[in-house]
């Protein structure tokens, strides 16, 4: 089978309420690793978690937009330094990250999750290099981000519980789920 025939068959057992561990059984051996396959079961999501913690995804939502806003206005300005174009084309580039993260939690995506924590977690060191010329405003930058990143992964496990940190859960050897 292809990765596309497997991946549309997890979904198909998986929505049909078929337990994770046994679409596992079902399909391994099928094609494709069970690094993959495992990664397909993990990822994906679970209507009644979905609805259950729907309000958080929008909380998540909400505070992209608001990082879409800063990132338009910081693109604005850092562009009309360039030039007269380059304000609008600067502003509405820097818009593009925040809003694909929000669509991408918005259709609860775990990929979205996932870059999002992996790109705060690369960025954080960046965030200290400022730190002692302007400690209080770096203290809150900081706290801000570490914050909005916990936020992510908390929800994250709550719609999808069967990743670790960025790959699905394995226990001696063995890839475990919830459900």
């Amino acid at each position: 089978m292809k990765k596309s025939e497997i991946k549309a068959k997890v979904n198909t057992l998986l929505a049909s309420g078929t337990m994770k561990a046994r679409v596992f059984e079902l399909l391994s051996n099928h094609g494709i690793k069970d690094h993959q396959l495992a990664h397909f079961i993990a990822s994906y999501p679970d209507p009644k978690r979905c609805k259950k913690h729907h309000q958080k995804v929008n909380i998540l939502i909400i505070l992209m937009l608001i990082q879409t806003m800063i990132a338009f206005w910081l693109g604005f300005d850092l562009g009309a330094k360039i030039g007269p174009n380059a304000k609008w084309i600067t502003g509405i580039l820097m818009t593009s990250i925040p809003l694909l993260f929000a669509w991408g939690f918005h259709t609860n995506r775990v990929g979205a999750y996932n870059a999002y924590i992996l790109l705060s977690i690369i960025q954080l060191p960046k965030a200290f290099e400022d730190f002692s010329s302007s400690p209080i405003a770096s203290s809150i930058g900081i706290s801000i981000a570490i914050g909005i990143t916990a936020f992510v992964w908390y929800v994250r496990e709550q719609i999808f519980p069967d990743f670790a940190l960025m790959t699905p859960k394995k226990i001696k050897g063995q890839y475990v789920f919830v459900g």
